[in-house]
């Protein structure tokens, strides 16, 4: 999938059809689109992709120098030196950083304190006071007993690593500093990564929420100092707790989050600060959304090749292709499900009523 990052390009490129899926086979096919699409004058930025231990894999396959990290790797197609950067999708990590704090098999500490699944739910069982008000209105029954479908939920995770609900957390309980912290740093970090319109910071009055006009945004500083230091601390205090309590690996990693979580939240962040402050320095940019580096496209698409397929849930190779044709025609009218895994496009459908008749077919005489 293609996504432009300052025009409203969205179209499926290429699509392979497999049992399974490697690292390794999606290597020479990634890049032959990056070889293509520069000979036709696109200039590839970034890839984006989710958790899927594949997709970690291909990342992986760049890492030349046996670094911990690979964020970036050289484009050899263009005479220029310039960088492809690797993303782990926003949203996703937001998902996989509330699975981890949701987790009964995890007991996140940090700063000598819990960071405990069971502080939300204390949240919303006082939240259901009789008197009728509540300290967090969107806190329901749905964000605290999660579901395998609920867990892919983004507008979930979302609504728990909120403002609100750690402001909430901080003003019942002063013991539960640490909760409140780590719920509102994750919530600055979504916010950075997740600028879709002009005026939502305005509106919300939340700077983190308006779009990037310069490379020495507040924000790019905040996530480089504030938001990867608090990450490296909360390592070192348990590595600390570790050799004191003479914990084992195991029981130490239990602590943090999940290492697949932590290597895409740093890899995200080193990618995102250094491709926006390239993008700065390339004449005629004034402003960027940061939402245009999700893959809320994707999930579109499959959200409206599910509606092609109706009842049919298991598309032959054929239908999808033919169905993928459908959709490049028709993606400026096709809106996704209302319960897609995805933000809904709420601007007006533009469709011209002609009301004039169709011609007569004339008759072909025999």
């Amino acid at each position: 999938m293609l996504r432009g990052l300052f025009s409203k390009l969205e179209f499926p490129y290429a699509q392979f059809p497999c049992k399974a899926l490697t690292g390794e086979q999606i290597f020479m096919p990634f890049w032959e689109a990056v070889s293509r699409l520069e000979r036709c004058d696109f200039k590839v930025m970034g890839v984006t992709a989710d958790g899927l231990s594949a997709n970690r894999h291909f990342f992986m396959l760049h890492n030349d120098n046996n670094d911990e990290l690979t964020h970036k790797v050289i484009n050899p197609y263009t005479s220029e030196e310039r960088y492809i950067y690797l993303f782990s999708d926003p949203p996703h990590l937001l998902k996989t950083v509330r699975n981890c704090w949701a987790s009964k098999k995890r007991n996140l500490w940090c700063n000598g304190k819990e960071i405990r699944w069971k502080h939300l739910e204390d949240l919303y069982q006082r939240n259901r006071g009789e008197t009728g008000l509540v300290l967090v209105p969107k806190l329901k029954y749905e964000h605290i007993r999660l579901t395998a479908f609920s867990k892919m939920r983004v507008d979930l995770a979302a609504q728990v690593l909120s403002d609100s609900v750690s402001k909430a957390i901080k003003l019942t309980e002063e013991e539960l500093e640490e909760t409140s912290k780590f719920v509102d740093m994750f919530n600055k970090f979504f916010d950075c990564l997740n600028v879709s319109s002009f005026g939502a910071g305005k509106q919300s009055r939340n700077p983190f929420k308006s779009p990037y006009r310069s490379k020495e945004d507040f924000r790019l500083k905040w996530l480089e100092e504030e938001f990867m230091g608090y990450l490296k601390k909360w390592k070192s205090d348990v590595d600390g707790k570790r050799h004191t309590d003479k914990l084992k690996m195991k029981e130490a990693g239990k602590m943090l989050l999940s290492l697949e979580t932590r290597n895409g939240l740093d890899k995200t962040v080193l990618s995102f600060v250094e491709l926006v402050r390239y993008l700065f320095s390339v004449p005629g940019v004034e402003v960027f959304l940061s939402g245009k580096l999700c893959q809320d496209p994707l999930e579109k698409f499959f959200s409206c090749q599910r509606q092609r397929g109706r009842t049919n849930e298991n598309p032959t190779v054929a239908e999808f292709l033919s169905n993928t044709q459908h959709l490049r025609v028709i993606n400026s009218i096709c809106k996704p499900s209302v319960h897609s895994n995805c933000r809904g496009d709420k601007r007006p459908i533009d469709v011209t009523d002609e009301n004039t008749p169709l011609s007569r077919r004339k008759r072909s005489r025999k």
